[in-house]
Formats: C-alpha cells, structure tokens, sequence
C-alpha cells in the first residue's frame, strides 16, 4: 500500500460567492494565490474577479479550438489528393486467347 505524500497534489480550497462557496481543486501556489486574493474582497472586486476569470476562460477556449483547428488541418495537408471522377481503366491483356488456352496437344 503506498503511503501518504506528504505534499498534497491538490488542495481544496472554497471560493465565497453570493449563493455560498465554490470548491476549486488546484496546486498548492494556486491555492494560496486565490485564498490571498479573496480574503479580502468586496463586491467592486469580486465582480472584478469573475470577469477576470471569465475572459481567460474564453482566452483558453479559443486557444484550444486554434490548436484543434491546427493540428486537424497538418493532418488534411499530409493525406494525398486525387481528383473525382471515374477510375482509370486496367488495360486489357495482348495475349491471343488461343495461346493461352493451353491448346499444345500433338495434331495428327
């Protein structure tokens, strides 16, 4: 059984808001960053806060989907291109059927 770390990973942290708190699971530097930022806070700054929060959320998503759109679009590039249409024809074999039937027997 494997023993406790003695650093935690991710530390609980509770964000008051006007309808209660909102657990944030984060690292321990993240945790202490946002329980100094709100310890604090009034209403100016929290609404502050949350429209801080809310543009580098829509910053992260966007910079996702580029990402997405990016590495879909390197991989279209590298899938060769043929045109539509109909396929070439297989030419046909020049050999006389006669031949080729097996027709050596000895005439007498």
């Amino acid at each position: 059984m494997r023993r406790k770390a003695k650093h935690p990973r991710s530390v609980k942290t509770l964000v008051p808001v006007t309808n209660g708190s909102i657990p944030v699971y984060a690292g321990v530097r993240v945790a202490h960053a946002l329980q100094e930022v709100t310890c604090d806070m009034d209403v100016y700054r929290g609404v502050r806060l949350a429209q801080l929060l809310d543009a580098v959320y829509q910053q992260g998503k966007k910079d996702g989907a580029r990402n997405v759109r990016d590495s879909f679009e390197a991989m279209m590039r590298g899938i060769p291109h043929l045109n539509p249409g109909q396929p070439r024809r297989k030419k046909r074999n020049t050999i006389d059927s006669s031949e080729s039937s097996g027709s050596n027997a000895i005439k007498s």
